[in-house]
Order: C-alpha cells, then structure tokens, then sequence
C-alpha cells in the first residue's frame, strides 16, 4: 500500500521545509520587486509653490533644502545674538552657518558635551563641567554663568538638530525656517517676551501638564514627581508653597534677553550648575525637570502658555487665519507618521493595500501643510508682523 502522504497528494513530511523555502524565494524577490517598483512610482511630489528639492527629517515630513540668500538684505541694525547650541561630538551643525543672512550681528557658541576639548573658531573652550550631565540644562547655565558679564542683546538656546520634532509642522519643523522669522526686536525689548519658548504648541504642554502634589505612583509622566523637590534645592522653595500646576510648551529650546537672564545673580547659575552635577538623579530627570523650570527661571512663572495663533503671527509672521489651522495642520502632520509606517517594505508586504493608500495621502498631506503655512506667511507679511525671514519658496 502507498503511504498515506502519496496517496493524497501531500508532500512528504522531510521534503515540506524544502518546498516551504522554494516558496519564500520566489515569493519574497516578487514582493519586495513590487515594494520598490511602487515605491519608484508613487514618490511624493512637491508641490508647485515648492520650488526645492524634497528632504525629510526623521519623522517623515517634508521639507525642503534651503533657498538661496536673500536677494533683499535685512535693515541695518545694531542687535547683537548669540546662537548657543547644545550638541555632542557626533552632530553635524553646519546648518546654522545659514541662518548669518537672517539673524544680525550673529555669534555661533556650540558647546560639545561629550568632548574633552572642544573650540569655537575663536578658540575659546566650550564644554560644560562634566560630559553627559544634566542634558542641555547644564549647557545652558555655564552658559548664562560664563558669559553673565558679556551677554549679546538676545541669546537663543537650542539643541544640535536642524529638523527636530521640537519645532512643530505650523513652523514646517524646520529650525531654520523658525530661527529666520523669529521677531528678535520683541524679545530684546518687550519685557513680556523677554523669555520666549521656540516651540508654541500647546500638545501635550498647556495649560496644565505636572501637578506637584500627586505621588509618583499615580504620576504617568516620570518626571513629574521631581518637579517639587527640584523646585524646592534650586529655588529655595519650600513644599507648602509649591505652585501645583506646572504648564509650558516643551522643549528646552528658547530664546531670552539679556535683561531677564541678568535679573538673576551669576552665582545662582552657579547653583543650578552645581546642582546638576551632584543631584543623584538620571540625566533622563534633570533634563526634564528643568523644562519646567525656565519660565520660572526667568519669569517667576510656573505656567507660560501664550496663545498659539496669536504668538505663531506675533513672534514669527505665521499668521493663520483661526485658531483651528494651526491645530489642523499639527495633526495633518501626525496622521503622516503614522502612513509612513505603511510604506515600511515589513508592513507593505502584508498589507499592500495600506501601502498604496499611504503612497496616495501622503503627497496630499504635505501639500496642504505648505499651502495653510505659506498662506500664514503671505497673511503676516500683508499684516506687517514678524520680519521677512527664509520663506522656502512661499
């Protein structure tokens, strides 16, 4: 009698692994094929106000290289900026070198953390006391606490990366789409915006984001419970007076006069350094208690929430026409991560029909992003606010 797996036509159980692998390389070459001739064939296009070649950051969105220089030259103006940027050894920062047509009088200071010597051009060490401490907090205050004596008019704080998800879609995540339009003047000489947070956002941030009485085992934010405590050996603020509501846009990432950071005394940078070096905990903590404390810092505020339309058109000409674009185009840009996710080849070869959606709604997606942000540039430049800075093309 034949066995049981001839007579039906099945294959032999040690030849089933063998026909299981033919199967994969066929099949596997066919599909990824497919992957990438859709890929070729579905590439976004920039849109027609877009002149630019496309590039994207790290999350996806698209963006565009940098336009030539301005062929109108900025007024004259004795305004001087220092540009402190917090990095490591491995960032490449060249970028900022493009933002010297737009910001006047521009000084570049990059502090490298994980570097034992580390030089300007001017050949002035810039490191902070200890490598990895404290994330960019421990930048900033040597930097408030070596330069007290010889402050620029207005010195902008930020991290290494040009497209971070710092800055959010509304300012086309581009630090220096961002940093160009920036309204300098307001920040030297209006003392209500003499600390100014680059991001404007209120996700995840406002009006209300730590609450200093809730105990750490009811707290879904990690640092939340740190915020009291480092108010209190920073600050000297004691528990009972504790503001219990913290909120302001994240991340670590501002512009401030040299008036607000003179109010303090040099030595408390001192202190906050000093604090930073020696406090027990993680550098992942430190880092974000002190997101929440630079408004306090600077303001004596524990929530800084200013409104985002009105500050997006005041502080950067990007001046949308409600309170819902601004919002809209935020969440255009979220719904994006999450399609990019459907052109990855794993999930692609599952679920082709994702990936071709995706291919279709993501041109759709940065198309409207740069047309709700150019009209909010055309719309600030016929209003007179901000100053005319890198427009990508608009």
């Amino acid at each position: 009698m034949l066995p049981r797996w001839y007579r039906g036509g099945i294959l032999p159980p040690t030849r089933r692994p063998r026909f299981l692998l033919a199967v994969a390389l066929i099949l596997v070459p066919f599909l990824l094929g497919l992957h990438i001739r859709h890929h070729r064939d579905n590439q976004p296009t920039p849109p027609p106000w877009a002149p630019f070649a496309p590039a994207t950051d790290d999350d996806g969105i698209l963006f565009h290289l940098p336009p030539p220089p301005p062929t109108t030259p900025l007024p004259s103006t004795n305004l001087t900026v220092n540009l402190v940027i917090a990095s490591v050894a491995a960032d490449n920062t060249s970028w900022t070198e493009q933002l010297r047509p737009y910001l006047p009088n521009l000084k570049i200071i990059r502090y490298v953390s994980d570097a034992d010597n580390s030089y300007n051009g001017t050949g002035l060490l810039l490191r902070p006391p200890v490598p990895r401490k404290g994330r960019e907090a421990l930048i900033y205050h040597t930097y408030f606490h070596d330069f007290y004596d010889t402050l620029p008019d207005v010195s902008v704080l930020i991290h290494s990366h040009e497209n971070p998800w710092h800055i959010e879609p509304a300012l086309l995540r581009s630090m220096t789409f961002a940093l160009s339009r920036l309204n300098l003047n307001r920040i030297a000489t209006d003392e209500t915006k003499s600390y100014f947070n680059l991001r404007v956002s209120w996700k995840e941030a406002c009006p209300a984001w730590i609450n200093t009485t809730l105990p750490a085992s009811l707290s879904t934010k990690k640092e939340e419970s740190f915020v009291g405590p480092a108010l209190r050996a920073n600050f000297g603020v004691q528990r009972k007076d504790w503001p219990e509501v913290f909120g302001g846009t994240c991340c670590s990432q501002f512009a401030v006069s040299r008036a607000a950071i003179q109010r303090n005394p040099k030595t408390q940078y001192k202190k906050h350094m000093d604090w930073l070096v020696n406090v027990g905990w993680s550098d992942y903590i430190t880092g974000r208690v002190w997101e929440h404390l630079w408004p306090w810092l600077f303001r004596g505020e524990a929530v800084s929430c200013p409104p985002e339309r009105e500050t997006y058109c005041d502080m950067y000409g990007v001046c949308f026409g409600d309170d819902e674009t601004p919002r809209r185009v935020n969440e255009l840009a979220a719904e994006r991560r999450v399609l990019e996710e459907q052109v990855e080849l794993g999930h692609e070869i599952f679920d082709p029909q994702a990936g071709v959606y995706a291919r279709k709604r993501i041109p759709e997606i940065d198309g409207t992003i740069r047309m709700e942000v150019a009209e909010a540039v055309k719309r600030g430049e016929e209003e007179g606010k901000g100053r005319k800075g890198l427009d990508f093309g608009f």
